[in-house]
Formats: structure tokens, sequence, C-alpha cells
């Protein structure tokens, strides 16, 4: 989808006057970024279309019309240059447009900041970025003023988090993410020489409120959903297929699941680098896994002659079922370049283009997930990751101590792990009480 320009009322804005902000909306691929344009007025003013965007009934919609229509017109004029050079895009405009603002304002370092870690190919710190610098916009426009890098104190960082509890209505913990964000771009500027001291060292967080929500499956429901009778090639087949991999090979993260090759299947063992954290993992492919795999062995007859693989092997009764081993590792070595699982449809050079794509298919497996739930009769809200969740579970339960859990699911620091299995330990403290008493 193209890229769109339209103008809005941000209704989540409303002032205390009844007034409610104008915006320029740039709209790519169902994503949106807002622009000020300075003005605000009643719901009942605004008409919303083409040259005549506030009503008559206002005493000044003579002014306003030609004011926004001044502003779209520059507007189109970035977007039209952008398009002959073939650089259009959604984060290009709104770059390019905050070229226009004073270079030592905190919005256009932060997206300074946001071009930064495009450059340094962290897809994901981009995104969520994408977030607070929307919200540093609003913030920024609420209180009228264009701020200055030499305002962004500790008290400013403070009144921010507190506007986005207040305002935005923001909880806790995602607050503090998002400062943490924030504090990326301070280090940023400070490494930088941008600014001479760091923000973030007298700032008050707001304190974190722990839950106890990780959503993990009971083994007895993994095997109910590894049960369920579905259509063969169907969406809900594959995607089944996938959490099972992913739980058997201790949690595979969906983005490293995509990007499996059959040339990562080596002596048996599933090797490959995790996205996340750069770490190399190696797993023992056992017969779970081999008869997952086998599913995406596309011409297994030929793959049958033990010639290939095991020629002193005697000749078993069914040889699909007990020597998937040698099926899989026969086939990997010829199609080692393929993707195992077929997620994404082709392979993308860039890498950019290639998170983006992982996260959409992230989005269509989790909702085919919820269907699988409800046919197993889950009722818990379960999305891909629920597959490390519930292996670190039931590796927990089965007595796996915690460096070995560490290990498996490539956490570099044993303190990572002690907090994400935290959340397990009321019902390991029950199973502990039953056995006393």
């Amino acid at each position: 989808m193209g890229l769109t320009i339209g103008l809005t009322q941000l209704k989540r804005k409303k002032r205390k006057d009844g007034t409610i902000p104008v915006y320029v909306r740039f709209t790519e691929d169902r994503k949106s970024r807002y622009k000020s344009t300075g003005i605000a007025i009643k719901k009942k003013y605004w008409l919303g279309k083409k040259d005549a965007w506030v009503s008559s009934s206002h005493d000044r919609s003579e002014q306003l019309n030609r004011k926004l229509k001044n502003q779209l017109t520059e507007i189109y004029k970035v977007e039209e240059q952008l398009y002959k050079n073939e650089q259009l895009s959604l984060d290009r405009i709104i770059s390019t447009l905050s070229d226009d603002k004073d270079p030592r304002s905190i919005l256009h370092k932060a997206e300074e900041y946001k071009q930064h870690l495009k450059e340094d190919d962290r897809y994901w710190e981009q995104r969520h970025f994408t977030v607070v610098i929307n919200n540093l916009d609003s913030f920024i426009d609420d209180r009228g003023k264009s701020d200055q890098l030499d305002q962004l104190n500790s008290e400013w960082i403070e009144h921010w988090q507190q506007w986005l509890l207040k305002e935005v209505g923001n909880g806790n913990n995602t607050v503090r993410k998002k400062l943490q964000r924030l504090k990326g771009m301070t280090d940023w500027l400070y490494d930088s020489g941008d600014i001479k001291t760091n923000p973030f060292e007298r700032v008050d967080r707001v304190e974190s409120k722990k839950t106890n929500n990780k959503v993990k499956l009971s083994f007895d429901q993994i095997k109910a959903i590894e049960s369920l009778s579905l259509e063969r090639g169907s969406d809900l087949w594959h995607t089944r297929n996938y959490f099972m991999y992913s739980f058997y090979n201790a949690g595979i993260r969906f983005g490293d699941l995509c990007c499996l090759k059959w040339e990562n299947l080596i002596d048996g063992r599933l090797v490959y680098q995790m996205n996340k954290t750069e770490q190399q993992k190696s797993i023992n492919q056992l017969q779970p896994m081999y008869r997952l795999l086998i599913h995406y062995v596309s011409n297994v007859g030929e793959y049958v002659s033990f010639s290939k693989w095991q020629p002193n092997l005697q000749r078993p009764v069914d040889p699909v079922d007990s020597c998937l081993k040698y099926i899989v590792i026969a086939y990997s070595k010829d199609h080692n370049s393929d993707y195992i699982l077929p997620i994404l449809e082709q392979h993308h050079s860039d890498p950019q283009e290639l998170r983006k794509r992982i996260s959409s298919k992230n989005v269509i497996v989790n909702r085919h997930l919820k269907t699988i739930a409800g046919k197993a009769s889950i009722q818990a809200n379960i999305s891909f990751h629920v597959s490390r969740h519930s292996f670190a579970h039931y590796a927990l339960k089965k007595g796996m101590d915690l460096y070995a859990i560490s290990k498996a699911l490539g956490h570099s620091d044993l303190k990572v792990t002690e907090e994400y299995i935290k959340t397990f330990d009321e019902e390991m403290l029950d199973q502990s009480m039953n056995q006393l008493f």
C-alpha cells in the first residue's frame, strides 16, 4: 500500500477547553505517523473535507483552512521530490520534514537516533522507538513549545513520565520500557557529545509492578494441541507444526524459526545463531523433531533408499517411520539453502524487509494459534512465545537444573533465567507443599 497523506483530529488529545488538535496523518502499510498543524478546534467545526476542513460557522474558518492548505502544499512538494528520487517512504518523509526543525530540538535528535538504530540494523529497537517519538511529539505539542536539548534534564523526563501515566494511560511497566528506550537515546547523545551530562542519573522512575501472568501451557495441554486432528496442509496444521517444533527445540523464537534452513541441520543437530542475542545454539534432534521435519521433505520416496545414508542397516518394516533421521539428513544435504519451514515465501536480502515480513507472519500465526487453542479446549490467550514459556515450565517441573534451562533458552546470564521462571515459583511451591503434607 502506498503512502497517503491527510488531515485528522486526534480525539485522544482533546483539551480541557473542548478543542481537539488537528494533525497531518501519514499512512503506509497500515502504519501511521502524525505531524502537528498547530491548530485545535472543537469537533462541531470539523468537516474534514478537501479545501474545507473547518466549517464556515467557525469565525476564523478562512484563515484556518488557508493555513492547513499551505501546510499540505509544502508537504506535497516534499513528497513529490522524494518520489522523483525514488526515496519516498513513511520514515523518509517524516525524517525530511523534521529537518526543518531546530537541529538542537529534542524531536530532531530523536529522529536522528531512530535513523542511527536503522543504520545499525536494530530493527526492533527502531520499531519500538517510533512509538516513543510519537509520544514525545504529542507531549511537546501539549506543552505548546519546541523543547531543546538543554531542557532535557531529569525534571523534564519525570514530567514526560507522569504524562504517559495520566494522559496516555500507560501502565507502570509500559512507562518503564519507554523510559529505557529514551535512555538509549540519551546515552547515545552523551557518548556523541551532544549533551554534557546524562539526565537519567537523577530520574525517579515509576515503580515496576510485578506480575504473575506469564502464560504457559502444561504438558497435557501441549499434547492436546499435538493430538488435534487438523487438515493436512492447512494453515492450522502448519501453525501447529511450527509451535510444536519450537517447543521441542527449547522454545526457539518465531523470528529464528522463520530463518532456519536445511543447512542448519548438522550431524543430527539443529545449529543456528539467535537473532536476538547473536549467540549460537546447538540442539540435538530427537524423534519428535524428526516426526515434524519429515512433513517438509517434499519427496520422501526418493530418500527411503538406504544406500544413500546407511548401507549396512537391515531394512525395517516401516522405513519412513523408523528411519526419519536418515531421510531428513539425506534431504537436508540436497536442499541446504532452502528454508525448512514454508513461512517465508521468498528470501529477503534486506534485513529490514526480512524483519517486517517476519513480524507480519507472526501476527497471522498468533491468530491461528488462538483458533488451535480453542479446538484443544485451552482457555489461555496464547501466542507463539508461549512455546518458550511452556518449555521452561516443563523443564523446571521435570527437575532440569537452572543452568541447563538457561543454556537451553540461550540466556547469557543466570539472572535472566531466574527472572524468566520466577512466575512459575508459586506452582512449584504448591507441589512441594503437597509432597510435605
